[in-house]
């Protein structure tokens, strides 16, 4: 699986984001522990790669150097381009998880979102320091690095779920707040739907024209992609993998409360408080007080026959 491919999954979960977070979805411990797996996994070869850069340097390989370039500028790419990913997983399960009023998932993405963080700066102090690099790949790295950026502050703006709390994962605050600002300007229905979709279209385009053809991780990236995917739940989706809208999981959702309701087991009462309680609500719904119907419990210790006689009598006049 390709970075790029990566990037489309945030880019879907930005645009259906206020269905993701209607919806509630807990995070289980078998899929928490598959994303932080996964994810470590991955992080774990990243830094191996990287580390072999670190030992070339200090032996000052000038060869080793320029092969390491030639043969991991992928795995550079894919660092950079992944993170759009890590952001938007992060961001939203915070939104989740204050949504709920508890910390299941976050602590896992916060955590993930750290570690990867520490492996886009040493890719940036390797860009930085460039030994052995040739200067079309190191201009190509990055733009590449400034158009994730951007898009990575246009996916978080957009989501538009609680913007003030997830603005710390974006690049730069300021500017995922302006873009949220443009978002809200799109107002809803088929404008806004098709401003996602041609914004969508617009980060692949751009980030499949400034990378290899190829993935450096594509097994570890796929791992990664279904994990992310176990941590919402599928009833967000319909039969075809479509997100459903908002309005339908708010009814689906007042729908499993109701049922909940209905489910519960009825606990009759004794037939004498059953009789009293009928005759009374019949007595008071008809404008009627009749007889001993509208007496208190508290005139006789129970409710005696002429008493029971005269509620059969009433309903059956009624």
């Amino acid at each position: 699986m390709h970075s790029v491919s990566l990037a489309d999954l945030a880019a879907t979960i930005s645009q259906h984001s206020p269905v993701i977070v209607a919806s509630r979805p807990r995070g289980r411990p078998v899929s928490l522990t598959g994303y932080w797996s996964s994810s470590r996994t991955r992080l774990d070869l990243w830094q191996r790669s990287l580390g072999r850069y670190t030992r070339a340097q200090r032996d000052a390989d000038w060869p080793a150097l320029r092969r390491w370039w030639a043969e991991h500028t992928v795995v550079m790419e894919e660092v950079l381009v992944s993170e759009i990913l890590t952001r938007v997983v992060a961001s939203i399960a915070t939104e989740i998880d204050q949504d709920c009023g508890d910390d299941e998932t976050s602590p896992v993405t916060h955590a993930i979102f750290l570690a990867h963080l520490e492996a886009r700066t040493r890719v940036q102090k390797v860009m930085i320091d460039g030994r052995g690099c040739r200067v079309p790949d190191a201009v190509r790295l990055n733009r590449l690095r400034q158009g994730v950026e951007r898009w990575t502050d246009v996916l978080i703006g957009r989501m538009g779920v609680g913007h003030e709390t997830i603005l710390r994962y974006a690049v730069e605050p300021e500017r995922a707040e302006a873009y949220a600002a443009e978002a809200r300007s799109h107002g809803v229905g088929t404008g806004r739907d098709t401003a996602i979709w041609l914004m969508n279209a617009a980060m692949h385009d751009m980030l499949a024209r400034r990378t290899c053809p190829h993935a450096a991780l594509p097994r570890a990236n796929r791992r990664v992609a279904d994990s992310v995917m176990r941590l919402f739940r599928t009833a967000s989706f319909d039969s075809l993998g479509a997100a459903k809208s908002i309005e339908m999981t708010r009814i689906e959702s007042d729908h499993a409360g109701s049922d909940r309701v209905l489910s519960q087991p009825i606990v009759a009462p004794d037939s004498t408080s059953t009789a009293f309680d009928h005759g009374h609500a019949t007595g008071n719904s008809n404008g009627a007080g009749h007889g001993t119907v509208g007496k208190s419990p508290d005139d006789s210790d129970g409710l005696n026959q002429t008493a029971i006689d005269d509620v059969k009598r009433e309903r059956w006049y009624w």
